[in-house]
């Protein structure tokens, strides 16, 4: 019995193309997606203002001159040393206006009594918001509420540290300085204006 001849052995393989225009849709579409969704690198800015002593000398001795009322000044500094921070208001440099913040047993800053300082500070010597007025932010546009105190310069801290004391301690100065967390957890400004100078 004779068997029938396979079909296999006479059908001709086609090449076929391959088309990836679906696929490269795909991409054109799946790229800018995951670009605008895409979170990069966080910046974590400090802003501070350099120090314009000198300025400011000259037009309190012009305003002085003049007989005109000039307002109080709580004139916060704080000075990193070696081997402690130095905290002082009215420029006072002893007396109980001035206060000095030794290392910790491991030699380290103790920035958590710095800040406990600070808070003091805050609190009893600078008090609450005398006023608050809106004003328009002349960067942002945007509108802020502006609160006034007894001091001028109420939000102001200038920082001043010896030649060689790392960056990242100068860093924590600046962060302990910023806010705090009252009894109920909420956070609350210290002083948001620093400003670097010399070491005095």
């Amino acid at each position: 019995m004779a068997f029938r001849p396979s079909l296999k052995k006479k059908r001709q393989f086609e090449e076929a193309e391959a088309n990836i225009t679906p696929v490269m849709n795909l991409m054109c579409v799946l790229i800018p997606m995951l670009l605008t969704t895409a979170k990069f690198v966080d910046l974590a800015l400090l802003e501070y203002m350099p120090p314009v002593l000198q300025e400011m000398d000259e037009s309190t001795a012009a305003g002085a001159g003049e007989g005109t009322t000039e307002s109080e000044l709580l004139e916060l500094r704080v000075n990193i040393a070696y081997e402690m921070l130095e905290i002082s208001i009215f420029n006072a440099v002893e007396g109980e206006n001035f206060w000095q913040i030794p290392l910790t047993y491991e030699g380290n800053f103790d920035f958590d009594a710095f800040r406990e300082r600070l808070v003091d500070i805050k609190e009893r010597i600078v008090g609450p918001a005398i006023s608050r007025s809106e004003e328009i932010d002349p960067e942002t546009g945007q509108l802020m509420i502006v609160s006034a105190f007894k001091y001028e310069d109420a939000d102001q801290i200038r920082i001043s540290a010896e030649g060689d004391i790392p960056l990242q301690t100068l860093i924590r100065v600046l962060d302990s300085a910023r806010e705090y967390r009252d009894s109920n957890g909420v956070f609350k400004e210290l002083f948001q204006s620093p400003a670097l100078g010399q070491f005095q």
